[in-house]
């Protein structure tokens, strides 16, 4: 059987801060191509600054998040712009229910570094987020 690839592309983010709405959305909705698509190849991504001192995969980090099926959103707070690179500072939330009914609540702010491509898009150099709250409860 011959395999069909997708015609319809992920979207693309025309304003900085879009880069992390889509992510977020792209996330929620359980896109994991859609969620990298928003990112530099070779991009960095830190979400729990406080208990990983190194940015891992930006594949693998987004991944286990996904894996958690807990919807995801961002609230951009600032877009800084400088040229055809912008510093976005958002607030972040993850809250519901994971396998197992637990639940879990995590909120913190970041911050990211875009950059304008040359089709115009906007995708993310840097990631970092610091997620913490009540965690994953029984």
């Amino acid at each position: 059987m011959l395999a069909l690839s997708d015609p319809i592309g992920p979207p693309a983010a025309r304003r900085p801060e879009e880069a992390l709405q889509l992510v977020s959305l792209a996330l929620s909705d359980g896109d994991l191509e859609a969620a990298l698509a928003q990112y530099e190849r070779g991009a960095l991504l830190l979400p729990w600054a406080k208990e990983q001192a190194h940015p891992a995969s930006v594949r693998d980090l987004l991944a286990g998040l996904m894996a958690w099926r807990v919807p995801l959103s961002v609230a951009v707070c600032a877009v800084l712009p400088a040229g055809d690179l912008a510093l976005v500072l958002a607030d972040w939330r993850m809250s519901g229910r994971v396998a197992g009914s637990r639940q879990i609540e995590l909120s913190g702010r970041g911050s990211a570094l875009v950059r304008q491509q040359p089709d115009g898009a906007w995708c993310i150099v840097a990631d970092a987020w610091r997620l913490d709250g009540s965690g994953a409860t029984a």
